[in-house]
């Protein structure tokens, strides 16, 4: 970085010190010791989860905890690992779950905060999943009734969407990535563009940067970084390159692996992905059994990823879930304890924050891709286009919980179907 720019970092740095907080600059008898137990460590974040719907729920929860009430993290500690779960690909909320654990307890405390933050979900999701093979449950989601839940969530993806252009999108450059990724996603689905796509779009990014003179990315690895880097890469290239249908459906739980390393932002965005892994010949699970998972992730705890032990359980029971499960979460937790480690070299390269900014732009198409999906296996009659209209106005205007939607539309379908003429 050239000087000139390297003072205005420090100029910026100053101002910012000069209007923070006392609390957020100086050290003070309410912030305490940093080091958490682990043992109230795993036991807050677990009850945290346990109790927030989606992962920007539990953000917000950790926040309040953490900053508000135990006061261990000052509040700029706390944005910056907001921002860099942002930064890191797979779920944000259990990104932002493990960096609290590491800032409060080191490597150990990443590992138990990641799984507190995960076993809820996985709880909630395994048992849908088990009691989804019972006769009585199969009875009750009725392909109609699927169509309808897929309405609902086709809205939802797109809300999604919508809320997240206007939040990512400040220029030209990251317009034109967003629409040539949706315009790409929408014909190809298979892993090596899902890889491809967002490499062009962090490097056109990186190239596109007004800032030429930026420092190099040079880090200083240990032999365990290089080891780390090396199994990621692996995964990354396992998803990525084309196999015969049968090694596709022998190394899913690998190529899910290698999936989580590369969707930013999770949620939604990973459903055109998920859907290319599972629903596929040999892996065993349907396109209702996928929409149904997504269907019921607004109603478990968690964020809207907690349809991996779903899936997972669906391939291979309990063992299944629980594989599927570490497979997507702890690769992810590993990269994003491993980018904090070197978060100032990050920081500190202009190139590099543009290269991530329209890197993220590009990644709103998956949510495009993800709406294209729900919408082509639904026929849109009369009562399907009143579950679009109803599922808009509920989550826009009103603000209602997806679950409450959810609970709607099936009486009313439910009451429909009885008192309709057999």
């Amino acid at each position: 970085m050239s000087e000139e720019a390297t003072t205005e970092t420090e100029q910026g740095s100053a101002e910012r010190r000069a209007a923070a907080t006392p609390e957020e600059t100086t050290p003070s008898a309410a912030v305490q010791p940093r080091r958490e137990p682990r043992w109230a460590l795993f036991r807050s974040v677990f009850a945290l989860s346990a109790l927030s719907w989606g992962g920007i729920a539990l953000i917000a929860q950790l926040e309040l905890q953490y900053v508000e009430r135990a006061r261990r993290l000052t509040r700029s500690e706390f944005s910056d690992l907001v921002a860099l779960a942002w930064m890191s690909p797979g779920a944000v909320g259990c990104n932002v779950a493990v960096l609290v654990g590491h800032a409060l307890a080191g490597g150990a405390g990443a590992w138990i905060a990641g799984a507190a933050s995960v076993l809820p979900f996985f709880c909630a999701m395994t048992a849908f999943a088990a009691f989804y093979h019972s006769p009585v449950v199969r009875a009750f989601a009725t392909p109609a009734l699927i169509n309808h839940f897929a309405v609902v969530l086709g809205t939802l993806i797109a809300l999604t969407w919508y809320r997240q252009v206007r939040t990512l999108m400040h220029s030209r450059i990251e317009w034109i990535a967003a629409v040539l990724a949706s315009a790409v996603l929408l014909f190809a689905q298979i892993g090596s563009v899902f890889v491809l796509l967002l490499a062009c779009a962090f490097f056109a990014g990186w190239a596109a940067s007004p800032e030429r003179t930026g420092r190099r990315l040079a880090f200083s690895l240990t032999r365990r970084d290089k080891l780390l880097l090396a199994a990621l890469t692996t995964l990354i290239a396992i998803f990525a390159l084309p196999l015969p249908a049968h090694y596709q459906s022998l190394l899913v739980l690998p190529r899910l692996a290698g999936a989580a390393l590369t969707l930013f932002g999770g949620g939604f965005s990973a459903l055109p992905v998920l859907k290319m892994l599972f629903v596929a010949p040999g892996v065993g699970v349907t396109l209702r059994d996928f929409t149904l998972a997504f269907a019921l992730s607004p109603v478990s705890p968690g964020p809207l990823l907690n349809v991996v032990p779903f899936l997972g359980y669906l391939i291979h029971g309990m063992a299944g879930a629980a594989a599927a499960t570490l497979a997507y979460f702890v690769p992810s937790g590993a990269l994003v304890v491993f980018a904090r480690r070197h978060l100032q070299r990050l920081e500190t390269n202009i190139r590099f924050e543009h290269g991530m900014r329209v890197l993220r732009a590009a990644t709103t198409a998956f949510l495009v891709a993800a709406v294209a999906h729900v919408y082509r296996h639904v026929p849109f009659t009369g009562p399907a286009l009143g579950t679009a209209l109803f599922s808009l106005i509920a989550l826009a205007r009103f603000k209602m919980p997806v679950y409450a939607v959810y609970l709607i539309v099936a009486i009313i379908y439910t009451a429909s179907t009885a008192l309709s003429p057999r």
